[in-house]
């Protein structure tokens, strides 16, 4: 008998004599949907989520803590669920949050003033627990924490973040690939919890190999310069996969444990308008090229390849989407199928499934009306799943809610939103993207000094250097931006203005910054050198060696 038979016969054996034990514990009343923790990480230090507050009524109300406003909405709800009420959480990252915006204008938002409109005999309460860059992980541990405040429904968009943080896996690397699929399924049953309670008494419970994260997201990307800095790692991503599988089952056992149904929903992104964030093939542009000639369905392929090939993963993989539908089917857990309704409705609407900018902000998060539809879809799976007693909202009915969320948005927050959306993918050097936010945010607020700013150096990086001259010049007419001074001297020289930059080199000098400094003087010396002005060069050039 070869090693290989004799392994399987031995596991074939641990799990025939695991059945045995466990008809035993079932005859017993054991049940078997203990909640098991996290077999691969935990965490340092926690604050809770939501701490107790009382209005003036007196009455006891869960409020999100101040220390988790950074990252989370301001929520609120009564301690005790008032009778009749049905209790929704809605978890995951920062499409759940709503960024770049907020609660009101993201799913959660219209799900809270969608579900009255269905008929339903019950009372809803939507509240939105979504955490920006929050991984599979850490959502599940909010969910831990959730489940004490009486949950009928769990929603969860989990799905982008997996590969934020960084993990290293070390026992789990070490562990046979057949050796990890045996304990998954066993720790799905009665005797492995009796088992592992055993052996947490005799070592004790912190005597773990499990890594401990910090009690707050630490993303990667704050360590490092950018995406530049990533490398590929298969061995570090199949075990990510892994991770990230056990985490929506360990979803599944928390909410079932409370006796709350659980949704899950399939992730979507932006596919044709947003390349990886650091790329070593050509996919990105094969796709581009092929949508270009109008061969859709070749575009398609290489748009998702690029997805599934970027270094620095911020958009859900493939294999991301297939866990979720697998872990799905094979648990009976409703999933709501937002990529297809996306691909659908691109379809129908423009003759192609290639997801882009009509539907996506960024790389991954939905416009407010994609935000809309999303609810409707979520609420016609809760119909479907029995979950809701009543119907989907009519057209008329969403169209009235969808004006009335529209009516509320603050045109200044939503620049600043729109403002802070094209800084963070400036820093990633996705300058195109970064433009488009930009003039969103100058749409809205046409003389921003800090989005002109961003838009003008966008345009710099892209190799358009008039079109930058008139952004800092429009900069200029409404504010003296100290940043962009030096960054205009060197566009205005690039473009052969010599003068002009001759003079904003020179403001430059004036910076508290000694690089700056320095930059503005290395400047001016070439720029009096191509002027001919060589004396003014070396004078320059004593200050620069000063």
């Amino acid at each position: 008998m070869t090693w290989r038979k004799k392994a399987c016969f031995a596991a074939a054996t641990v799990v025939a004599f695991f059945g045995m034990i466990e008809i035993g514990l079932a005859v017993l009343g054991l049940p078997k949907d203990r909640v098991l923790e996290d077999p691969y990480v935990g965490f340092s230090s926690q604050i809770p989520l939501m701490k107790e507050s009382i209005d003036e009524q007196g009455q006891v109300l869960m409020v999100t803590a101040p220390e988790k406003l950074r990252l989370f909405n301001p929520q609120s709800f009564a301690a005790k669920k008032p009778t009749g009420v049905k209790r929704i959480f809605c978890v995951g990252g920062s499409t759940t949050f709503g960024r770049p915006f907020d609660d009101a204008t993201s799913y959660s938002g219209y799900l809270r003033k969608l579900l009255p409109e269905t008929g339903s005999s019950n009372q809803w309460e939507v509240i939105n627990a979504g955490g920006v860059s929050y991984a599979s992980y850490r959502v599940a541990s909010v969910m831990e924490e959730l489940v004490q405040f009486e949950p009928d429904i769990f929603i969860v968009y989990s799905a982008h973040n997996e590969f934020l943080e960084r993990r290293t896996y070390a026992g789990l690397i070490e562990t046979p690939r057949w050796k990890l699929a045996i304990d998954a399924a066993l720790r799905k049953t009665r005797t492995f919890a009796v088992l592992q309670d055993a052996v947490d008494e005799v070592r004790g419970r912190d005597d773990s190999p499990i890594e401990m994260l910090p009690g707050e997201v630490d993303e990667r990307l704050n360590h490092t310069v950018g995406p530049v800095d990533y490398v590929r790692d298969d061995a570090w991503t199949a075990d990510v996969l892994r991770h990230y599988r056990s985490n929506l089952e360990r979803m599944i056992s928390i909410a079932r444990h409370a006796d709350a149904a659980i949704v899950f929903v399939e992730p979507s992104c932006n596919e044709k308008d947003c390349a990886p964030f650091k790329s070593d093939d050509d996919h990105f542009e094969r796709g581009t090229g092929f949508f270009e000639q109008g061969l859709f369905d070749e575009a398609s392929d290489e748009f998702l390849a690029a997805i599934d090939r970027d270094i620095c993963s911020l958009r859900a993989t493939s294999a991301i989407r297939e866990i979720v539908r697998e872990v799905s089917s094979e648990n009976g857990v409703p999933l709501v199928r937002f990529n297809d309704l996306l691909h659908t409705m691109c379809e129908t609407e423009y003759g192609h499934s290639c997801l882009g900018n009509e539907y996506f902000l960024d790389h991954v998060h939905p416009t407010v009306d994609v935000h809309g539809k999303f609810a409707r879809q979520i609420i016609e799976t809760l119909v479907r799943s029995g979950q809701v007693d009543g119907t989907v909202p009519d057209t008329t009915a969403t169209a009235r809610v969808d004006a009335a969320i529209r009516g509320a948005i603050d045109v200044d927050d939503q620049a600043i939103a729109f403002r802070n959306l094209a800084k963070v993918l400036h820093w990633a050097g996705k300058f195109s993207e970064a433009q488009r936010s930009a003039e969103d945010a100058l749409r809205l607020r046409p003389s921003d000094p800090e989005s002109l700013f961003v838009l003008a150096d966008c345009l710099t990086q892209q190799g358009r250097p008039n079109e930058a001259i008139e952004r800092y010049e429009q900069l200029f007419e409404v504010a003296e931006y100290e940043r962009a001074i030096l960054p205009f001297a060197f566009v205005l020289a690039d473009a052969g203005h010599l003068e002009t930059a001759k003079f904003y080199a020179t403001l430059a000098t004036a910076s508290e910054k000694l690089r700056t400094r320095e930059a503005a003087l290395d400047l001016l010396v070439s720029i009096h050198l191509s002027l001919g002005e060589d004396q003014l060069a070396a004078e320059a050039g004593t200050h620069l060696s000063d």
